[in-house]
């Protein structure tokens, strides 16, 4: 589940940043801007990239592992109700160092896209998650990423499929052809 989320959340910003850099700052090059080193990135560059990843989506995934992380942990102490207690009340304390633990994740998640993507592409980014259409496309997003998830594995199964069927077919076809012009069949 933690990785459908995370996979769901980085196709959805892949398919939003695709979008944009086709119709918009890099239409004029097919070769994506040098990314500066990690040290080399600008408080302004940071900034911008964290709001994107708040704005996309993307931090679903992470506010997702937290809990789950956290409810199996339970499930060790689920057979001792004393030590169930004790770790629930101990999970509680530690809310404020998760939320940091979260932040945590935002600011290495910004460092990936800041060393992708440069300022300017991130702000027109960021400014279409504001707009009511990019807003309405993190909204949507999870049903259609799980949509998508779904169909690509349908279509590998029927690729894969189609594949092996082809490919068993063109050899019938070349040993048929092969033999017909007097050559003997390949070595099994």
């Amino acid at each position: 589940m933690i990785r459908t989320h995370l996979v769901a959340s980085t196709l959805a910003l892949a398919l939003a940043v695709g979008g944009l850099a086709t119709t918009g700052a890099r239409a004029q090059s097919d070769q994506p801007a040098a990314a500066p080193a990690a040290s080399q990135f600008d408080a302004s560059h940071l900034a911008v990239a964290r709001e994107v990843v708040a704005s996309s989506g993307m931090t679903r995934s992470f506010e997702a592992v937290i809990p789950q992380m956290q409810e199996g942990l339970l499930r060790q102490y689920g057979r001792n109700p004393a030590l169930l207690d004790d770790a629930s009340e101990v999970l509680e304390e530690l809310r404020p160092e998760m939320q940091l633990q979260r932040r945590a994740m935002v600011s290495r998640a910004a460092r990936v896209i800041a060393a992708r993507l440069t300022e300017e592409e991130l702000t027109a980014i960021a400014a279409f998650f504001a707009t009511p259409a990019g807003e309405r496309w993190v909204e949507t997003q999870p049903v259609v990423l799980e949509g998508l998830i779904s169909e690509m594995q349908a279509w590998s199964q029927e690729l894969n499929e189609y594949l092996q069927i082809r490919v068993q077919a063109k050899m019938v076809e070349r040993r048929e052809s092969r033999a017909a012009q007097g050559e003997p069949p390949p070595p099994q």
